[in-house]
């Protein structure tokens, strides 16, 4: 299976038009421990922890997952896990977290209890 992708510039046409989504960090735990920032309201859901999180995970939304390694390795497969759970709107964000930041678009602080 594979998880396609979404660029930043379809979900900023997306969030323009009102719609809501449920943002997933799927950064490694490297990535994670040196960032200060995430996507506003964003789950932390490492790569290999899918199954552990999924009841924080809403079914209404659509579900657009994060990561800063090359070609969306592990946004992509939580995206994968995730629509192997039922999710049906899941998708990896095209060059990921660079591409959100790049853009200028809202970030917020990550906390410790993320």
């Amino acid at each position: 299976m594979e998880a396609t992708r979404v660029t930043i510039d379809e979900i900023s046409e997306r969030i323009d038009r009102g719609e809501q989504f449920t943002f997933i960090d799927a950064r490694n735990a490297q990535a994670w421990a040196e960032a200060e920032t995430k996507l506003p309201g964003a789950i932390r859901v490492p790569a290999d922890e899918v199954e552990q999180h999924l009841s924080e995970i809403p079914h209404d939304r659509t579900v657009i997952t994060y990561c800063t390694c090359e070609h969306e390795a592990s946004s992509a497969r939580v995206a994968i896990e995730l629509a192997s759970h039922g999710f049906k709107n899941v998708h990896p964000l095209f060059i990921g977290f660079a591409a959100w930041e790049k853009a200028g678009l809202p970030l917020e602080p990550k906390s410790d209890g993320d």
